[in-house]
């Protein structure tokens, strides 16, 4: 049996009802706190607002309309359709949203990873991050940042290391905050885009987009002695907008990241390099991992497939059906 408000509730609770729908306004959220959002609306102006649990989480990057509530915040009323949306399982299998209608994931690695052994380059992560973006048909691009730490023969080193990402037809750009190179390049691939930066804590994401965007204060952190992993530097996803046009995002840096539930099938068409081959293959089912007759592992035989790219592809194959068989969200 419901119970009705006290009179004095009642009047608190009208107090926090909608105005009419004449004030019904269009707005972007540019941070996103959990149950509150920062949006901006059409003048430029940002309110906080607050979100029904109908809609699930609202995430930075979404197109949402609101109403003004009579504390001067307000409460969305719609999150409008997405054209895409970026997200990460969570500890028990559930999909995190981080940012919706991106259409750049820029993936920042240190080239630190040369000089210092505490430090490598994360191929598999870097493979997970073009796999999610490959997935939502976004373009990913590759930022390999304080370049400046390095000799002539270790910048040989890394142009090696990296020149299969190049031969499947991947940006790459070499950024140095110290020395202000790479940015303009970065830039242009910004312009005009909604571009989420991600990568480990500690590569200089937030230099990077300090160094992006000069009248905006961005704290930007230390790498942390004891561990020898950068602190995160930002707790909340945060929408920025470029004075070269474009927005950036930044979001909270992720040691791991997994990804959503994903088909084999699928799988293998998001390492590009892949699709000439999967065809051409005996089984239509053929995954590429122990089949007979598999058109893909006859392709790295032949030198046309980077092994350490398909290395991590049977490494992500196989996190994807460990969580198929332990998720309780199947």
């Amino acid at each position: 049996m419901s119970r009705k408000r006290p009179p004095h509730r009642q009047k608190q609770a009208q107090q926090k009802e909608l105005t009419d729908s004449a004030t019904i306004k269009n707005g972007l959220v540019v941070v996103s706190y959990g149950a509150k959002q920062d949006v901006e609306d059409e003048t430029g102006k940002v309110i906080r607002c607050s979100s029904r649990r109908k809609f699930g989480a609202v995430v930075c990057g979404d197109q949402v309309t609101w109403q003004p509530t009579h504390d001067n915040e307000g409460i969305i009323v719609e999150v409008l359709p997405r054209s895409t949306l970026l997200a990460r399982p969570d500890d028990i299998g559930r999909d995190k949203p981080i940012a919706a209608n991106i259409s750049r994931i820029i993936i920042v690695c240190t080239v630190k990873a040369l000089v210092d052994e505490n430090y490598h380059l994360h191929h598999n992560l870097i493979d997970r991050y073009i796999v999610a973006a490959e997935n939502l048909n976004i373009t990913p691009v590759i930022v390999l940042n304080k370049y400046d730490l390095l000799a002539n023969s270790e910048l040989d080193k890394l142009n090696q290391d990296m020149q299969p990402y190049r031969n499947i037809g991947y940006q790459l750009i070499y950024t140095s905050t110290k020395q202000e190179r790479g940015l303009e390049q970065l830039t242009q691939q910004l312009q005009d885009q909604t571009s989420v930066f991600v990568g480990e804590s500690g590569v200089g994401k937030s230099s990077i987009i300090r160094s992006l965007l000069s009248d905006h204060e961005i704290r930007v952190g230390e790498v942390s002695a004891s561990s020898g992993k950068g602190k995160h530097t930002t707790t909340s996803t945060t929408l920025y907008h470029l004075s070269s046009g474009g927005n950036l995002i930044d979001s909270p840096g992720v040691r791991e990241f997994g990804l959503s539930k994903i088909e084999p099938v699928m799988l293998a068409y998001n390492f590009i390099e892949f699709r000439p081959y999967t065809n051409q293959c005996k089984f239509n089912n053929c995954i590429h991992k122990s089949e007979p007759q598999c058109a893909v592992k006859q392709a790295i035989k032949d030198g046309e497939i980077d092994q350490r790219r398909y290395d991590n592809y049977l490494a992500i194959l196989t996190s994807l059906q460990e969580q198929a068989q332990t998720s309780p969200f199947q």
